[in-house]
C-alpha cells in the first residue's frame, strides 16, 4: 500500500468524519407505522446541476442489530472520490419481528426508488455501485436477483458477507437447520452478477472463507470479475476498525479505478 495513499487516507478522514454539512435524510418506504429512512451523504464539491456516481451501503447486524452509522467513514471515503454514498435502514427482528427476506424486501424497495427517482437525488442511474457488511453484503447481493433485465447495479463492494442462506451453510447452523435459498447468493450467480470485490477475514467464523472462495470460483465460470482480499489473522467485522478502513479504502481506490468510475490515484 502507498504511504502517500495512506496519509491522504488518514488525513481526510481526521477532518471530515464528523462533518455534516452534506449529509441529508429522506424516507424511502412506509409499511404501516414503520418508516424506512436512509442518508445521502454529498461530495464537498456537490453541483446540484450534475449527477454523480452512486454508492448504497447496507449495514450489518445479522438481520437484528441495527447499525445505522457503520458506513459513516466509508461515506466519507466515496465523498472524496466524488460519489454520493446512501446509508439506508431496513426491517430487522429485533425491532419488527421480521425475517431476513423481508430485509431483501426492502433492500430491493430502496434500489427502485432510487432508480425511479435518480434525478431528483443527483444520482446518475449508470454509476450505481451497492455495497454493505455481513448481513448488509447479503443484502446488497440481494439486489441483483431481480436486476437481471435493467442492470441497475454496475458494482458491488461487500465487507465479510453473508453468501449462503441454503442448508448446510453457516447461517443454516446459526438459525436451528432453518434456512432460505430464494435469498442465498451463492445460489443465484449468473452471467448477470456485477463486477465485485470482497473484503474477507482468514479467521471469520460467521462466513468461513472458503465459502467465499467458492463464491469467487462459482461466478468466474460465469465470466465475472470478483476479487477476494483476504486479510490473515481477522475474524467477522475487521473492517470496522480504523486500520482496516484505511487498507480496504486503499484496495476500493484500485477497483474502482480499474473500472474507470475513478482517474485521480
Amino acid at each position: 500500500m502507498g504511504k502517500l495513499i495512506l496519509i491522504v487516507l488518514f488525513t481526510f478522514f481526521y477532518f471530515n468524519l464528523f462533518s455534516q454539512g452534506n449529509v441529508s435524510t429522506h424516507t424511502y418506504k412506509k409499511i404501516d407505522t414503520v418508516v424506512l429512512d436512509f442518508k445521502l451523504s454529498k461530495p464537498n464539491s456537490f453541483n446540484s446541476k450534475k449527477n454523480y456516481s452512486t454508492v448504497i451501503l447496507f449495514h450489518g447486524g445479522g438481520f437484528n442489530s441495527r447499525y445505522a452509522n457503520q458506513f459513516s467513514r466509508h461515506s466519507k471515503y466515496f465523498n472524496s472520490r466524488n460519489f454520493i454514498a446512501i446509508t439506508p435502514v431496513y426491517r430487522i427482528n429485533s425491532l419488527h419481528g421480521t425475517t431476513p427476506q423481508e430485509s431483501c424486501d426492502d433492500a430491493k424497495d430502496l434500489i427502485e426508488y432510487l432508480y425511479s427517482n435518480a434525478d431528483k437525488y443527483n444520482i446518475d442511474k449508470d454509476r450505481i455501485f451497492v455495497g454493505g457488511g455481513s448481513a448488509g453484503g447479503l443484502l446488497a447481493l440481494s439486489t441483483t436477483f431481480w436486476d437481471i433485465e435493467n442492470h441497475i447495479v454496475k458494482g458491488l463492494i461487500l465487507y465479510n458477507p453473508i453468501v449462503d442462506t441454503g442448508p448446510n451453510s453457516a447461517f443454516s447452523s446459526r438459525r436451528l437447520g432453518n434456512y432460505s435459498l430464494d435469498i442465498s447468493p451463492i445460489d443465484k450467480i449468473n452471467e448477470s452478477h456485477p463486477p465485485t470485490i470482497i473484503f474477507h477475514g482468514s479467521l471469520d467464523e460467521i462466513e468461513p472463507v472458503d465459502k467465499i472462495k467458492k463464491y469467487k470460483e462459482i461466478t468466474e465460470q460465469y465470466g465475472v470479475r470478483c476479487d477476494i482480499i483476504i486479510y490473515p489473522g481477522q475474524g467477522h467485522s475487521f473492517f470496522n476498525k480504523q486500520e482496516f478502513f484505511l487498507k480496504t479504502s486503499d484496495e476500493l481506490d484500485k477497483f474502482l479505478s480499474s473500472l474507470d468510475y475513478i482517474n485521480d490515484r
